[in-house]
């Protein structure tokens, strides 16, 4: 295609790049004098289904969608037998191209502002049902305001769409592609967090968590290796940040975040959204900063190395099966013990080898999900029924650490040692426990918040408890969106009886995959109170 060829209405004037795919031209619509992209399937490709069957889903997937973070389509153009994209022109540089050129990590807040644009443009993106599948750097665009753009929505899937690949067949590219879609699976919102969580590692990093030689290799490094740790080798990220970021990384899609919106909050990126552009600036800028000219980071300290090793040890426990926490803690309980109080000589400088197929079986016995193993009853009474494999010697050797972080003014620490005091009878402390899930909950730590709300639940305080569970459900935690439910849908707290608030509290629930509220929206609907979970 030349300059000054016409398509339609639109003049050609310049050839931005191309691919396997086809070609992407700048070009003038002659109507209204406005400069677009144009982005053309080769010819040779209009014959083969597949290709042709893609190209359309793009156009349907966008046409959808109208968000400032996302590309914006203008209108489809069939030309005989050549088919077009027109969409808006983003001017800049595309992230792999700004990593490639900067040669070096990117500084955390910047990063995070990266992201938090991203994640706002995937999380609309998922409202309107719309699955990406290829978050990559080479997807996310670098305009020259500092605006993030999400492009090439080629293999998206709309929620409830005919699917178009095989089943069994793997979308998306490798390197940045979640285990559910690794074994060719359809992949869902977790799925692109889980991409996301690997672009923000990446530019953290300066490489992504996994590589291999060969594909093969690659897809079984994501379905079964373990992300080296970020803390304390890079500068300025935080044992919650690293946190928030494995647990994007999980293996198992339940594990992850349920939204995208969830993700940006526990990683501090949603409150950069509106400064992020000036963050940016723009993609020569990422490039040409200096270190020196970097926002000083404070270094990891002991209790930056002693929390990252105690929420490792977190979240690889909820991985394990039933029978396989017996095994651990039978075995394993003292060294355990001494591996986590040791970490402090551990050198993390490197990324481990890639575990032969026996290791990557035996998942690493870290402890995260303790907090999520950690549920109150929905009678508000707070007990642990996911303990029955932990033993109270194991809990009672968590406490050092939960005590040491949770004196440092840890929100994490101060939520364990809370959870450990009212879970464990020989440590069984109300008034103390009480103490530290207040302090935690103070400081904004949304599972502390619920647990906070529960006790004074079963204190018969229900004003505070409505007003803890509100604070939590700000954050997006979905226990507390089922509790406001049950206070909407009974009147509790002081709060007036309002079915069409119940309703969305517990669609919001159901949405965050909490089970209890599917049960109490189904006893709303009915009439049937007396049987809502809420009453249990």
């Amino acid at each position: 295609m030349t300059d000054d060829q016409m398509i339609g209405h639109y003049r050609i004037v310049e050839l931005l790049g191309s691919g396997a795919m086809g070609a992407v031209h700048v070009a003038i619509d002659t109507y209204i004098d406005r400069t677009v992209a144009i982005k053309s399937l080769r010819p040779e490709l209009t014959r083969d289904p597949d290709f042709v069957s893609r190209f359309r889903g793009e156009a349907k997937s966008l046409a959808l969608l109208n968000h400032p973070n996302i590309a914006t389509l203008y209108s489809p153009v069939i030309d005989g037998a050549d088919m077009h994209l027109v969409m808006e022109l983003v001017r800049g540089k595309a992230l792999d191209e700004v990593l490639r050129e900067r040669g070096r990590p990117l500084a955390v807040r910047e990063a995070l502002a990266i992201v938090a644009q991203a994640a706002d443009g995937l999380s609309y993106a998922h409202e309107m049902g719309v699955i990406h599948r290829d978050i990559k750097p080479a997807n996310l665009m670098i305009s020259n305001d500092g605006r993030v753009k999400i492009m090439d929505f080629g293999i998206a899937r709309v929620r409830g769409s005919v699917r178009l690949t095989r089943s069994g067949t793997a979308v998306g590219t490798p390197l940045y592609m979640s285990p559910e879609q690794c074994r060719g699976g359809e992949g869902d919102e977790r799925s692109d967090v889980y991409s996301l969580a690997i672009v923000l590692y990446e530019m953290l990093a300066g490489k992504p968590p996994f590589s291999a030689d060969t594909e093969y290799d690659l897809i079984q490094a994501q379905i079964a290796a373990t992300p080296a740790p970020l803390v304390p080798r890079i500068a300025g990220v935080t044992p919650s940040l690293e946190a928030a970021i494995m647990t994007g990384l999980a293996k198992k899609p339940e594990q992850r975040f349920a939204t995208m919106r969830a993700f940006s909050d526990a990683l501090g990126a949603t409150v950069l959204r509106p400064d992020a552009t000036g963050i940016i600036r723009n993609a020569t800028h990422l490039i040409e900063a200096r270190a020196e000219d970097a926002e000083p980071v404070r270094k990891s300290d002991a209790i930056d190395v002693a929390k990252s090793r105690f929420l490792r040890f977190s979240r690889g426990w909820s991985a394990l099966g039933g029978v396989a926490k017996g095994a651990v803690l039978v075995g394993g309980a003292a060294v355990l013990a001494a591996g986590f109080y040791t970490a402090r000589g551990t050198d993390v400088a490197e990324a481990p080898k890639p575990a032969s197929p026996a290791a990557a079986r035996a998942p690493s016995v870290e402890l995260s999900q303790l907090r999520l193993a950690i549920k109150g009853s929905t009678a508000g009474a707070i007990h642990a029924s996911d303990f029955e494999y932990v033993t109270n010697g194991v809990k009672a050797q968590l406490l050092g650490p939960a005590k040491t972080l949770a004196a440092a003014g840890d929100a994490e620490g101060q939520f364990v040692l809370g959870m450990l005091l009212l879970d464990t009878p020989a440590l069984l402390d109300v008034n103390a426990a009480f103490d530290a899930l207040n302090q935690s909950a103070r400081q904004n730590y949304p599972d502390a918040q619920v647990n906070l709300a529960l006790l004074h639940q079963r204190r018969k305080e229900l004003d505070k408890a409505s007003l803890w569970f509100e604070k939590a459900a700000a954050q997006g935690n979905a226990k507390a969106y089922f509790w406001l439910g049950c206070y909407d849908q009974f009147g509790w707290g002081g709060r007036p009886k309002d079915t069409q608030k119940a309703v969305e509290h517990y669609g919001r629930a159901i949405a965050a995959h909490y089970v209890l509220a599917t049960d109490a929206l189904q006893s709303l609907s009915s009439g049937a109170a007396a049987g809502s979970p809420c009453l249990k």
